[in-house]
């Protein structure tokens, strides 16, 4: 039975309540029922959201496989970790305007790449 893989589910979970969460507030702050209205804010918001949903379950998936193939659990928290640490920034650092400060643009991309780099080494690994 997958003991490392629940914790992270877990935290992913409770960061897509969230951010879903703020996808709905938007939503009725603005009025729009679907989509986003074409508000800059919102979309963003329905970005954040969405880009979490997109690369969550396919890493935790792979978490998943390496637990039960017998990775070592030094291993599966470190990429538990990692994936929490990438994915929890990314919202923050998201932005829809290339003025953004450099902060943010070096964020998103550590975030974004970090996030491909644990998807890249989990599938190889699960390969070898």
């Amino acid at each position: 039975m997958p003991e490392v893989t629940p914790f992270y589910a877990a935290i992913i979970a409770i960061l897509m309540a969230v951010l879903s969460t703020l996808v709905g507030v938007g939503r009725g702050h603005h009025g729009v029922a679907l989509g986003d209205g074409r508000v800059a804010p919102l979309a963003l918001s329905i970005r954040r959201f969405g880009n979490l949903s997109e690369y969550a379950a396919m890493a935790l998936l792979i978490l998943l496989l390496l637990e039960l193939t017998g990775t070592e659990p030094f291993w599966l928290h470190a990429y538990g970790t990692a994936l929490v640490a990438f994915r929890a920034i990314h919202p923050i650092v998201l932005f829809d305007d290339m003025g953004a400060p450099a902060w943010r643009k070096a964020g998103r991309f550590a975030s974004a790449a970090g996030t491909a780099g644990l998807l890249l080494s989990g599938g190889v690994a699960l390969l070898l």
